[in-house]
């Protein structure tokens, strides 16, 4: 990672989002007027371990490169601040978010469309589950990496029915001889049973955030309420089989099945890019 002052090299144009511990914004360069957008991480209140893990979950995240990922044009950390600023490729159409709550109130994604989408998501997500190898890691390891935002905030548009993830998410490596990691971090009401439990937890997390994230494709609303004072509570209320209209039956059982909540049950990466509209879709037909 470089080490530079962020406000000498961009100024931002606009802000996207903003947490206590996050900032999504567009910034230009100063010197070439370049557009980008930059993701902050605001490490003040983090321990030094933390900031440590941060700052090498950030480092892998910039040694990717994947048409289903974000290029990473430049990284820094300031100590002085506490922030890490990550630099990445413009994604002008906007986010999933943004695309899902700007239809008209009757009009809905076509389904179609909506395969396109979710097998964009499953080849970015199965190359971080199945130890496929970053250029350059400096500890020449490939590992399996669990996403654990897999938001449609975190989704970009490149065009009719293709994506990026933002990045490679809030990420720790899960290596082989783990199986499981306890390390927590997203958006309460995409958590599954297990995160909010605060269990050991496997790369499942992905898939069930996924059917958050199509389920709220479909719908055009959360499937829980924002940030919900008793989650597990929220969670235990979700009567499945969801009923979605306005889509044929293979595509919501597949979101159902997504959201089942015991983890061992919901189908891997893998068994999702098998199912024919996935591969049709990958493969262009």
């Amino acid at each position: 990672m470089e080490s530079f002052c962020y406000a000498d090299r961009y100024t931002e144009t606009r802000v996207l989002e903003e947490t206590e511990y996050q900032r999504l914004v567009e910034v230009a360069e100063n010197a070439t007027g370049e557009q980008y957008l930059c993701r902050q991480i605001l490490l003040k209140d983090y321990t030094t371990k933390a900031v440590d893990r941060c700052i090498e979950e950030v480092t892998l995240a910039t040694q990717v490169d994947s048409p289903f990922f974000a290029k990473v044009v430049a990284a820094t950390y300031e100590p002085k601040l506490k922030r890490i600023s990550v630099i990445t490729e413009p994604l002008p159409l906007g986010s999933l978010h943004d695309y899902i709550y700007g239809l008209d109130e009757d009009q809905f994604v076509p389904e179609e469309e909506c395969w396109r989408l979710m097998a964009c998501i499953l080849q970015g997500i199965s190359q971080l589950h199945y130890f496929e190898p970053f250029k350059d890691l400096s500890r020449r390891v490939s590992r399996s990496i669990i996403h654990r935002y897999v938001l449609p905030r975190r989704i970009f548009l490149t065009g009719e029915g293709t994506c990026k993830l933002l990045d490679i998410g809030w990420a720790r490596d899960l290596l082989p001889s783990e199986g499981k990691v306890e390390y927590i971090q997203g958006t309460l009401q995409y958590y599954p049973p297990e995160v909010v439990n605060q269990d050991v937890y496997t790369c499942a997390v992905d898939i069930f955030e996924l059917g958050c994230t199509m389920y709220e494709l479909l719908t055009k609303k959360v499937l829980l309420d924002d940030e919900p004072d008793f989650p597990m509570t929220a969670l235990e209320k979700i009567q499945l089989p969801l009923f979605i209209p306005h889509y044929s039956k293979k595509l919501v059982d597949t979101v159902n099945s997504m959201l089942t909540m015991d983890d061992k049950k919901r189908p891997t990466v893998t068994q999702l890019l098998k199912i024919t509209q996935v591969a049709n879709a990958i493969s262009g037909r």
